[in-house]
This record gives structure tokens, sequence and C-alpha cells, in this order.
């Protein structure tokens, strides 16, 4: 039992799967709430904390365990297709969790969203609570049936992840000045459109598995293909780039700093092989490293007093890294050498 503790907290931190939380949902609401201090020079700490510990539960924690159980009941987290960063958290692959504790998972993270959704309502203001509600809603969608967006092409994207991300955006920058603004719906909606790039990106590799699951997780790339997915990815971190200039001449100079980070990133999206397990754990995590820099170093341009939640990020990222030390097969992905197909490649 005493050896069994430890192994379920590590679960659980894995299951909050940091790196991809740091860009999508950490980043989106610390770009609501820059937004916010620098239109109005007002920034309410608990607010901000408030907004970012919904954006991580339901992202982290509620989305995360429920893709988890359905992925691995379709097949596609079983698969042994070779993947570094993609195909679940492992935690039921490691024996870290079982369905019945990431059902726990879910729960309680259900319970805490309800918790904190409350508070915002009755500290701030009761319509705050539709951002809450709205971004359950949808993180719970992506992979529960009939809905399953995670499952159908272009809907993962554009019904999930775009509108998810938006929704912690602008609710961070809703509850510090109690309404929305259209120049926070361009900026957040442009690191929107990085993650989508990155989302892309992440299934790449899990696409051969995906098409053998039951149900098929037709995904964007599994429809498109790798070249054409590719394109889709590259236009997407584009398409942010140009978001992030026009919010750079409409907005705040320091925006600018977000597109070119972006358009770097674009860059990356054009090289990777969607076929080859170094080049797309390399360029994945380069995607996610410019796409956390684009957005938190123009929160630390629109708002100094934010400063410490970039170190914050870099430990964070950090940690995650060593949580899955050794990482054999992240380390394999990194040298020139042929990987065996004969061994689990996930870290």
């Amino acid at each position: 039992m005493g050896r069994r503790v430890p192994a379920r907290a590590l679960g659980w931190f894995l299951e909050l799967r940091l790196i991809p939380v740091l860009l999508w949902s950490y980043t989106a609401v610390a770009l609501g709430t820059a937004l916010a201090f620098a239109e109005t020079g007002a920034f309410d700490l608990v607010g901000f904390a408030v907004a970012l510990a919904l954006g991580v539960l339901i992202q982290g924690w509620v989305t995360h365990a429920i893709n988890e159980i359905y992925d691995w009941r379709s097949g596609t987290d079983r698969d042994q297709t070779r993947r570094a960063l993609s195909g679940g958290s492992k935690v039921l692959n490691l024996g870290l969790l079982g369905e019945r504790d990431l059902w726990v998972v879910f729960a309680v993270s259900t319970a805490a969203t309800a918790v904190l959704a409350t508070y915002a309502a009755v500290a701030r203001a009761v319509w705050l609570v539709a951002f809450a509600v709205a971004g359950y809603g949808i993180g719970v969608a992506y992979t529960v049936p009939p809905v399953a967006t995670s499952y159908r092409p272009y809907l993962g994207e554009w019904l999930g992840g775009f509108p998810g991300v938006l929704l912690a955006g602008l609710g961070a920058y809703a509850i510090q000045t109690l309404r929305v603004s259209s120049a926070a719906i361009l900026v957040v909606s442009a690191h929107a459109l990085v993650c989508l790039g990155m989302l892309t990106m992440h299934h790449y590799l899990d696409a051969p598995a995906d098409a053998r699951a039951t149900p098929m997780k037709r995904t964007t790339v599994v429809a498109l293909g790798p070249a054409r997915a590719k394109r889709y990815a590259t236009g997407l971190a584009l398409a942010a780039a140009f978001l992030y200039a026009i919010g750079a001449v409409l907005v705040h100079p320091a925006l600018g700093f977000g597109a070119a980070m972006t358009l770097l990133a674009a860059f990356y999206h054009m090289r990777v092989d969607p076929a080859d397990l170094r080049s797309v754990t390399r360029n994945e995590l380069r995607v996610i490293q410019l796409g956390v820099g684009a957005g938190l170093g123009s929160v630390a341009g629109l708002a100094p007093i934010l400063w410490p939640i970039l170190p914050v990020a870099a430990a964070g990222y950090m940690v995650h890294l060593l949580a899955v030390a050794p990482p054999a097969a992240l380390g394999r992905a990194w040298r020139r050498a042929p990987v065996s197909a004969n061994r689990g490649d996930e870290p």
C-alpha cells in the first residue's frame, strides 16, 4: 500500500498533462488577465487564481480524464504505434491508475469546478458561471458519445479546442473587468489558433492507432492524410501570427512579440515529417515552447505585474519532464538511430 500511494499521486500528476495545460489554459488565462490589466491598470489576484484554477481543472483533469477513459476503451491508447508525447498520459499503460481511478479524478475535479464557479458567481457576477459551464460542457463533449468531437474531423478543433481556449481567456478577462471586449476576443483567438496547430501536430503519430480504433477516431489528420494535415496545421499557425500582428497594431505593441514567435512556430510546422517519431517529437516541443513564449512574452509586455508567471511556467515544464524520467522514448526520439518497433515508445 505504501508503494501504491506514490504511484497514484504520480498518476494524478501525469493525468493533468501539465505541458499542454501550460500552452492552453495557463497561457490563455494569463493573456486574458494581462489584457484586462493593460486596459484598466487593476489586478485582482483572487480573481486571477480562480480563473486559472478553473482553466487548469477543466482542461487538465475533467477533459483529460474522460478522454483517457474513452480513448482506452476505443483502443487507440492501447495501440503499440510508436509515440512519445501523444497517445494519452500513459497512466493506464503504466498501471499508475485504473479506469475507476480516472472516474475519481473526473468526479473530484468536477466538484472543485462547481465550487470555484459558485464562488465566482457570488463574489463577482452570476453570469460568469456561463464561462465555466460552457467550458466544462465542451471538454466533456470532446470525447463522450454521441457528440465526441475529438473523434470527428475538424470538430475536435473548432467545437472543442478553439472555444475551450477562448472561454478560458475571455473568462479570465471577464472576472477582472466584468465585461468582454473585442480586443480580448482578437488576442485570445490568436492564441487559440496556436493551440489548434499544436493539436493537429499532436495527432500525427496517433493517426494509425486512431484509424484502427473502435469506433474509429477520425481526427482531422486521419481524414486529410499527413501532407494535407501539415498544410492545415501550418495555416493555423500563420493565421495565429496574423491575428497577433493585428493585435500589435490595434491593441498593444507587446503583441508583436507573439506574432514573431508564432511565425517561427509556423516554420517548424512546415519542416516536420508527420510520420517520423523524432521529427514530430522535437518539433511539437518547439511549437509548444514557442506558443507558451508567444503568449507569456506578450503577457509580460501587457502587464509587467504578471512577470512571476513566466518562471512558474518554465518550472512546471521541467517538472513534467522530470516526472516521466527516465524518458527513454523521448530520448530515443532525439537520436538519429532508428527506434525499435518492438518496444514501448512512450515516456
